[in-house]
């Protein structure tokens, strides 16, 4: 290896203590120090082989300042995030709310009859919300933004973690390029505070790698060991097909550095020891914890795959809707801009780097360049494996990809540090195989830093568009807990309690509601019928009684968890028992959009005889607004600049009605109504 690709070549970590490493840290390593592991260890490796001229060695953050900046923008995202799915809040916050306060909607995945949810998950968040509960007494919309705090830190620590694991391991370059990666994608700002399993199997997995990203031991199981029980938590407790995640790490652990036979009979049963521990860990709790809510022996993981694999005919996912093949490329770009494309051509850039600069990676082990490649294969391949199993699905939806969002960051980091090798020897045929200099440095430098920076700044108008843009329902349900019930306690014009609730009525704006952490005790929310004929929720069964004041309390029992209910189905049939009459009740909240609806859908803020506006908040009407527009934030002054620039170009290079549509946002009210009577 040349002096000049040793200073910015890829280093992996030995598998063999040799006299540049100390003979504690080998790749099964000690795990205190690969925790501790940091820039600074990776330069004291590489800075003795550097050439004289090259500069000081690339510089990256501890894992302390790494998980110091991830908390903070992790906490931007856990108070300014929307809701982006109801999925999240009728199937996980209801029933948390539920195991909490002692009501809650329930969907049809947690009656016994299907049991595909796990009372387990719900349960570890009902008891963070419980101490939070007391902590904040009884402010429920705090104990919401106290439990996505936690949401917060649990990221910021996996990401710390993943992030320590991949300077140890695969340099510098590659830790610096993913830390700005994470810290600047709108996907994992979406994603990392968001109540779903796939959020949580996204922790899991980055811990998984931090293990997963070592080299293969001859001697230690415990790297493969570890692997599988992050990535069987993950997939066990939360979602099951996060398993997809572990195999080409399990793969990887019987091919690679198997040169006898016994050594590969060797590594099969460190798989099937790691495996069998890992379901007596984590499966066999989740069984007897989960047989014990529903009251019948159950299996939630089996359940979910029977159904959503082998459902039959009229069931499974493809119910809920279908999307075309390319709508997973559409969201990487939205959420990810050019690291989705850089993330895409990493395995292609490795073929590359092979034929124009073999040497441009190499491996401190004795195996040579040739293992370097393969190990960084394996370690890209489980981001194209995640994008192949769900791209040929029918069913498509954003939350599916958060499993392997870092694994994106990672390998757009990979592709990054290829695309620089190539550059830099661009630079080098351009400046006639002069030495390595300053200016070729600087050159490389600004070539890395701006695709970060102007990948940064998308991002930022991505998230910026998301919250100014869809943040009303949030604002709106926020009034109505901290504003308008206190004042009609005040002057006395409702008495209410949970024994006699004030009706909420949602129509068509069902799917925004942010759940009861947003509601006081003694509020329902009711459905009114719209457009929507699929399958709404219902309450969960409750016990309730009059305590000594004579005021209905809540019983500590939840029936709800085992009783069947009925009234549901696993086939997205309307259920009409779902909807009340108007009449019935004394708020709406509605999506005022000016233009005329079905009978189905009015617009209830013009019947000012029956409803008057407490409340309004913009809300975009995104069916009517200009795409790009709506999808990234920018002035409208600065649209109006960018208009002006494009109509100086020759009028064949661009389409004159998308550029005059430019900064073109038409806008709605979302509206909270109160009966007048």
């Amino acid at each position: 290896m040349s002096k000049e690709q040793n200073d910015s070549g890829l280093r992996l970590r030995p598998t063999k203590s040799s006299s540049s490493i100390s003979k504690s840290s080998t790749s099964s390593g000690n795990d205190a120090r690969s925790n501790r592991a940091n820039c600074s260890t990776t330069h004291s490796r590489t800075a003795n082989k550097s050439s004289a001229g090259r500069g000081p060695p690339p510089y990256c953050p501890s894992g302390k300042i790494a998980f110091f900046f991830f908390v903070i923008v992790r906490l931007s995202a856990a108070f300014y995030s929307n809701i982006a799915d109801c999925d999240e809040v009728f199937n996980y916050w209801e029933p948390t709310h539920y195991l909490q306060y002692g009501y809650g909607l329930q969907t049809w995945e947690y009656s016994p009859k299907y049991a595909i949810r796990s009372w387990v998950y719900i349960k570890l968040h009902a008891i963070v919300g419980g101490i939070f509960n007391f902590i904040f007494g009884h402010d429920k919309i705090k104990v919401f933004y106290a439990i996505r705090v936690v949401f917060a830190i649990l990221c910021a620590s996996s990401e710390s973690m993943f992030y320590v694991s991949a300077v140890s391991n695969l340099g510098p370059r590659v830790g610096r390029y993913l830390i700005v990666s994470m810290l600047l994608s709108a996907g994992i700002w979406n994603a990392s505070t968001a109540f779903l399993p796939s959020t949580f199997a996204m922790y899991t997995t980055m811990v998984a790698f931090f293990y997963a990203l070592r080299a293969v031991s001859m001697s230690s199981g415990r790297r493969i060991y570890k692997t599988i029980f992050w990535v069987g938590l993950g997939s066990l407790l939360a979602w099951p097909f996060g398993a997809a995640i572990g195999i080409p790490a399990a793969f990887e652990e019987l091919t690679l550095r198997t040169n006898a036979v016994r050594k590969k009979f060797e590594r099969v049963q460190r798989l099937i020891f790691g495996f069998i521990i890992s379901m007596c860990l984590i499966l066999v709790p989740l069984i007897l914890a989960d047989s014990y809510y529903y009251k019948q022996f159950t299996v939630v993981p089996l359940n979910i795959i029977t159904y959503n694999v082998f459902g039959g005919k009229d069931r499974g996912p493809e119910l809920y809707g279908t999307e075309p093949w390319h709508y997973y490329i559409k969201n990487g770009l939205l959420n990810f801009n050019f690291l989705f494309i850089l993330a895409l051509i990493s395995l292609p850039g490795l073929l590359v780097t092979i034929l124009i600069d073999p040497n441009r990676i190499s491996s401190a082990n004795t195996t040579g360049p040739v293992y370097a490649y393969l190990y960084l294969t394996f370690r890209l391949m489980p981001f194209y494996l995640w994008l192949l199993i769900f791209i040929t699905q029918p069913h498509k939806e954003e939350r599916f990809l958060f499993v392997v969002y870092p694994l994106l960051c990672l390998n757009s980091a990979v592709a990054m540090f290829l695309v620089r090798g190539w550059f830099d020897r661009l630079l080098v045929v351009l400046s006639g195989n002069v030495p390595y200099t300053n200016t070729r440095r600087n050159y490389m430098k600004l070539f890395t830093t701006s695709i970060l920076l102007i990948s940064g700044l998308i991002s930022l108008s991505r998230i910026s568009a998301l919250y100014i843009n869809y943040n009303a329902p949030m604002k709106i349900y926020k009034y109505f807990y901290y504003v308008e019930i206190p004042q009609q306690i005040e002057s006395q014009s409702i008495r209410f309690d949970v024994g006699n609730p004030i009706n909420l009525c949602v129509g068509k704006e069902w799917y925004r509601f942010p759940s009861h952490y947003f509601l006081p005790n003694g509020v329902r929310l009711r459905f009114l019928k719209s457009n929507f004929n699929g399958q709404l929720p219902k309450y969960f069964m409750e016990n309730s009684y009059l305590d000594s004041d004579g005021r209905f309390r809540m019983s500590n029992v939840r029936e709800g968890t085992w009783k069947i209910p009925e009234g549901f189905n696993d086939v997205n049939k309307e259920e009409m028992d779902r909807y009340v009459d108007i009449e019935q009740c004394e708020y709406i909240i509605d999506l005022e959009m000016n233009f005329t609806l079905t009978d189905n859908e009015p617009r209830y803020a013009t019947q000012t005889d029956k409803w008057e506006e407490i409340k309004c908040e913009p809300f975009l009407d995104s069916a009517n607004s200009d795409r790009i527009s709506r999808a990234f934030y920018l002035p409208p002054e600065i649209w109006k600049k960018i208009k002006r620039i494009i109509k100086y170009l020759p009028t064949r290079m661009f389409n004159s009605n998308a550029v005059n549509r430019l900064g073109e946002l038409r806008w709605g009210d979302y509206c909270l109504l109160r009966r007048k009577t």
